[in-house]
């Protein structure tokens, strides 16, 4: 009785100890967590005091829209928690006096938002806290002397995509401006009191999803397909780039079925696996001893046979020398050496002696391996038979065929040549690697296929390759 109240005492303490540790576990992680989340407050709310205490028109980001001194991007460190701190300004178009071309006083600068966003890592997960304020000029709105540069980002459906990131640079103007941000919930990004220029460059794209830009116009690209952006005085330029999900699409490149065999011409013995009463001897298998003392029965085992893409077992044949008195016969085994039963391979029990012998009939699902097995035997101790070679044959197949070179084109047009020569957005050159296989992420598009060097035999999915957003293509390709 004492055990057991020791081991009844012993159970309870540990459950509660257990639940104990638990409580304290989750209270420690609940504490990390509140104090992580509280640093992070306070940086946003430290670099939010000072942008107050900036004048009006200081109140930008180095390289956007409006600019000013404030960095885009910094990262700080507080009791031992690094934090990322973004900054991001824009102009409101308030619409209370009216908003785009229907604004009472022509002023879509009516103030200035400020967001910033902390973001640090707490248990491998990305955390943020954001604090928006207004910044009201000292007096009137004023006119920037710009337009307002409004993006659209849609989905090949013509539907809004919020959170895409849009990023925004013009090299031409000083300062200049490279400013990132993100589509709202109309997947719509407007900055107004953009400075007027024809040179703004968008980049708009989003995680797991294609990538939509205007392009420069350059000594090649003389009609860009969009080309850059112009933002003109008190108008609004408007741009809608179309991003979606990536697709899949998994290339696999194999050679034709080929013929192919196992051949022992018994110059040696190193393909024979097993023998009892036999020798490998003068280029042949025979009985082991010599002329006057030779076994009167043997047998030998060549060594396995398992292609790797067996697609059918095909025949057998050898060649034998047989004297009076004397026989010869092949059998064939599994790759374990026990015979394939003569419903699988009739007479096999028996041996062959005359060849070829068909294996068609043999199941490559239920002997996968093969070997060949000779029986010999003899009624003299002087005269022995031979076998000098035999082949087991099979066809093997498709075979991955790795590191072959091939080009995808895209239908989509980034422009045209002078001379009206397309120019197309993707040009993907690369190959199967050493797998023979390769797995592309491309934006939704029709693509052509090109091959360096081969001809296609068949193939799963016949090329141009139509893709959906989203979607997974596999193409078999079996090449010569």
């Amino acid at each position: 009785m004492s055990l057991v109240d020791v081991i009844v005492g012993s159970a309870l303490i540990l459950i509660v100890f257990l639940a104990l540790l638990g409580l304290l576990r989750t209270s420690l992680l609940i504490s990390s967590s509140a104090k992580a989340k509280a640093g992070a407050t306070a940086v946003a709310s430290t670099q939010m005091e000072y942008i107050r205490s900036l004048t009006y028109t200081s109140v930008g980001t180095v390289g956007g829209i409006p600019a000013g001194p404030i960095v885009q991007y910094a990262t700080t460190t507080l009791n031992g928690v690094s934090y990322g701190v973004r900054t991001l300004v824009q102009y409101v178009d308030d619409s209370k006096d009216g908003s785009g071309s229907g604004d009472t006083n022509g002023i879509t600068t009516d103030y200035k938002r400020v967001r910033v966003t902390t973001t640090y890592m707490f248990r491998n997960e990305e955390r943020e806290v954001a604090i928006v304020s207004n910044v009201a000029p000292p007096s009137l709105e004023t006119i920037t002397n710009g337009g307002t540069l409004r993006v659209n980002v849609v989905d090949a459906g013509g539907l809004a995509v919020s959170g895409a990131s849009v990023r925004i640079e013009n090299s031409s103007l000083t300062p200049t401006v490279d400013v990132t941000t993100f589509s709202d919930l109309t997947g719509a990004v407007a900055l107004p009191g953009a400075p007027t220029s024809t040179a703004y460059r968008i980049i708009a794209t989003k995680d797991g999803f294609s990538t939509a830009m205007t392009y420069a116009r350059d000594a090649t690209n003389q009609n860009p397909t969009p080309g850059y952006l112009t933002v003109a005085k008190n108008q609004t330029t408007t741009g809608t780039f179309a991003i979606d999900a990536l697709a899949a699409l998994t290339f696999r490149t194999f050679s034709p079925i080929r013929t192919a065999s196992t051949t022992d011409t018994f110059t040696n013995a190193t393909n024979v696996l097993e023998q009892s009463g036999t020798q490998v001897t003068g280029g042949a298998l025979t009985l082991a001893g010599a002329s006057g003392s030779y076994a009167l029965a043997g047998s030998a085992r060549g060594t396995t046979t398992a292609p790797l893409y067996l697609r059918t077992w095909t025949s057998i044949t050898a060649t034998q020398s047989a004297p009076v008195g004397t026989t010869a016969t092949v059998s064939v085994t599994d790759g374990a050496g026990t015979l394939i039963p003569d419903s699988a391979l009739p007479g096999n029990s028996a041996g062959f002696s005359a060849f070829p012998v068909s294996l068609l009939g043999v199941s490559t699902t239920t002997y996968p391996s093969l070997s060949l097995k000779a029986n010999l035997t003899s009624a003299s101790t002087s005269t022995t038979p031979e076998i000098l070679d035999w082949k087991l044959a099979f066809e093997e197949g498709p075979v991955p065929l790795p590191n072959v070179a091939f080009t995808l084109t895209g239908a989509k047009r980034m422009g045209t040549t002078g001379e009206g020569a397309p120019i197309y957005k993707t040009i993907l050159a690369t190959t199967t690697g050493t797998t023979g296989a390769v797995v592309l992420p491309l934006e939704w598009d029709v693509y052509v296929l090109t091959l360096t060097d081969k001809t296609i035999v068949s193939s799963s999915s016949t090329p141009p390759y139509t893709l959906s957003p989203g979607s997974s293509m596999l193409s078999d390709l079996i090449l010569e």
